[in-house]
């Protein structure tokens, strides 16, 4: 006589049930297996190098002193042609480094005389322009734009006139001249699109007392 159990797998209802379970098992392992790989690599690795102990450990060392002794403890090359190439390739390698070698060690000294790389050209160091050393050409143009804007009244300079006036200006002069040319148009001077102001008057004046004294050179 068989009793039938209250709850059977052939119930519907609990196939149903299980096969829910799975696939929620499922997902819950697929979305959280990078969370368990890094401990099961853990144990992998532990399980590897873990402490030997007894005879497993006696028959893991007898292997390795096997292994050293029959392991060549430099490495050679296979053939002599093979490590005159190499010696070859290091002479050259020698010489193209030699050029920018810092090393002053003597050849007869006995040591091992290493490569020192130079250490490279102040170049990033600039040097002051004596502003004397070059003579400034200034075009006679900006020298009257320029003195229309320092000096007020009709009485300027042409064209014509210009060279002869430029001349008695030195270089660092005429550099300032320009340069306070530059802070006006030429319609604002020239066409007097702008009334005449005592701002570049002023600047001149400051420049005047802050450059010093000219080195004038005299030929006897």
């Amino acid at each position: 006589m068989h009793f039938e159990l209250p709850l059977t797998l052939k119930s519907a209802n609990i196939s149903i049930s299980l096969k829910n379970l799975a696939q929620v098992l499922v997902k819950i392992w697929t979305v959280a297996w990078p969370l368990a790989f890094p401990g099961g690599v853990v144990v992998f690795k532990w399980w590897n190098h873990r402490p030997s102990y007894g005879f497993a450990a006696r028959i893991r060392a007898w292997f390795d002193r096997i292994g050293d002794y029959f392991r060549p403890h430099y490495a050679i090359y296979r053939s002599r042609r093979e490590e005159d190439s190499y010696w070859r390739t290091a002479e050259r390698g020698r010489r193209t480094l030699q050029a920018s070698n810092a090393n002053i060690i003597p050849e007869e000294v006995p040591l091992v005389r290493y490569f020192a790389p130079k250490l490279p050209p102040l170049y990033r160091d600039v040097k002051e322009e004596d502003p004397e050393a070059r003579e400034y050409h200034l075009s006679p143009r900006v020298y009257c734009k320029w003195h229309r804007m320092v000096f007020r009244g009709p009485l300027h300079p042409t064209l014509k006139e210009a060279p002869e006036q430029i001349r008695l200006y030195s270089s660092r002069d005429r550099r300032e001249i320009y340069r306070i040319s530059r802070l006006a148009t030429d319609e604002e001077v020239f066409r007097k699109k702008a009334p005449w102001t005592t701002r570049y008057a002023t600047m001149w004046k400051r420049w005047l007392d802050a450059k010093g004294p000219d080195m004038a050179i005299v030929f006897q």
